[in-house]
C-alpha cells in the first residue's frame, strides 16, 4: 500500500451479478405489503438505494418499513446461498489492480458484502470496505466513497471509482472522484456523467485512464 492512488469498486453491478436477485427479494417483500415493484422502476430509479432507503421511499406504513427492510435482507441472503454470480470483467479489473490502494463502497450490507467477498475469494484484495450501515447516509450522497477514501489514507482526487448506475456515478462524482461506469446494469445514456463509460471492464486500462483523466496531475 505504499502506492498514492486508489480505485474504489461498487460491489453490486460491477464484481457480483446480483442486482436481478435484490430485485426479486425487494418484490417479493413489497408484495407482501401490497406495492408492486416494476423491474424497470427497479433499474431506473431505485438501484442504487440501500434496502432501507427504498423501504422509506416505497414503504407508506413508517412502523413496517424495519421489518421489511429486515426481511429483504433475510430473502436475499437465502437467495445467494445457491452461488454468487459474478461479472467476470469486474474481477478482471480488480486483478490488475497490484500496486493501487483498493477499496469497497457498497450499499449492501456488511454481512451481505462480508459473504460475497469471501465466497469469491477476493476479500484480502480490499484495503478498506465501507458498507451501507457504516454511513449516515448511501449513494446518491458521496458519503461511502468519501469514507472509504479516508480508509484508504487518499485525498478523493487521487481514487478512481467503477461504478454501475446513474445514483453511483453522481455519488463518485460529487466526492471529487474520476469515474468509470460499466453497463452490466444501466443503459450507457443513463451513465453519461461518468468520465468514462464502458460495456466491458476488460477495456479499461486503470493507470492510463487515470493519467488522461487528471488523477496523475491533480493538486
Amino acid at each position: 500500500m505504499s502506492h498514492d492512488r486508489g480505485v474504489i469498486f461498487d460491489m453490486d453491478g460491477v464484481l457480483i451479478n446480483s442486482e436481478p436477485l435484490h430485485l426479486q427479494a425487494t418484490q417479493e417483500i413489497l408484495a407482501q405489503h401490497g406495492i408492486t415493484l416494476t423491474e424497470t422502476d427497479y433499474f431506473t430509479r431505485y438501484v442504487a438505494y440501500s434496502d432501507w432507503e427504498i423501504m422509506e421511499l416505497l414503504l407508506p406504513d413508517r412502523a413496517a418499513r424495519p421489518g421489511a427492510a429486515a426481511a429483504k435482507g433475510r430473502r436475499y441472503l437465502e437467495l445467494i446461498t445457491a452461488g454468487i454470480p459474478s461479472f467476470p470483467d469486474g474481477l478482471d479489473l480488480l486483478s490488475r489492480t497490484d500496486g493501487w490502494r483498493v477499496g469497497l463502497a457498497t450499499g449492501s450490507m456488511r454481512s451481505e458484502a462480508e459473504l460475497a467477498l469471501a465466497s469469491l475469494g477476493i476479500r484480502q484484495r480490499f484495503h478498506a470496505v465501507v458498507t451501507r450501515e457504516d454511513c449516515e447516509k448511501g449513494k446518491p450522497d458521496p458519503e461511502p466513497f468519501l469514507r472509504t477514501a479516508r480508509g484508504l489514507r487518499l485525498p478523493p482526487r487521487r481514487c478512481l471509482v467503477v461504478e454501475d448506475t446513474p445514483g453511483g456515478v453522481r455519488a463518485a462524482k460529487a466526492a471529487g472522484m474520476t469515474c468509470v461506469a460499466v453497463t452490466h446494469s444501466c443503459p450507457r445514456e443513463s451513465l453519461a456523467e461518468a468520465d468514462l463509460v464502458v460495456d466491458d471492464l476488460r477495456a479499461v486500462d486503470l493507470a492510463g485512464f487515470f493519467a488522461v483523466s487528471g488523477g496523475t496531475h491533480a493538486r
